[in-house]
């Protein structure tokens, strides 16, 4: 599954555009602020699917593509879009966090 993502997890374009000539510490505020909502924007999407909440899987997976969008993780805003009607779907869509976050860590220090 992610093994089949290689360079799609972040846009490199974005992360420039994003990135490019800002000072590391601001950097890393804005990837801690990133991987926090992520993290928490997927666990609520994931209770919101367990518990059939079909307005709050609205508004998590609304928010999570806008954390996507906004920081260039492409692979992880096209999984929150996806069915998560089983368990091995859930736990693609966290580890697709969890490469997505490490990727754009990676594409960030690059630019520094």
């Amino acid at each position: 599954m992610l093994s089949e993502a290689g360079a799609d997890l972040v846009d490199p374009q974005a992360v420039d555009g994003l990135f490019g000539g800002m000072d590391p510490d601001t950097c890393d505020l804005l990837l801690d602020a990133a991987a926090a909502d992520a993290t928490e924007l997927t666990e609520r999407l994931v209770q919101a699917w367990q518990d059939g909440d079909a307005t709050e899987q609205g508004r998590a997976r609304h928010s999570l593509k806008g954390i996507c969008g906004n920081f260039g993780m492409t692979l992880l805003f096209e999984r929150c879009a996806g069915d998560l009607a089983t368990a091995a779907a859930l736990k693609d869509l966290r580890d697709c966090r969890e490469a997505s976050l490490a990727a754009l860590r990676a594409a960030v220090a690059r630019l520094q």
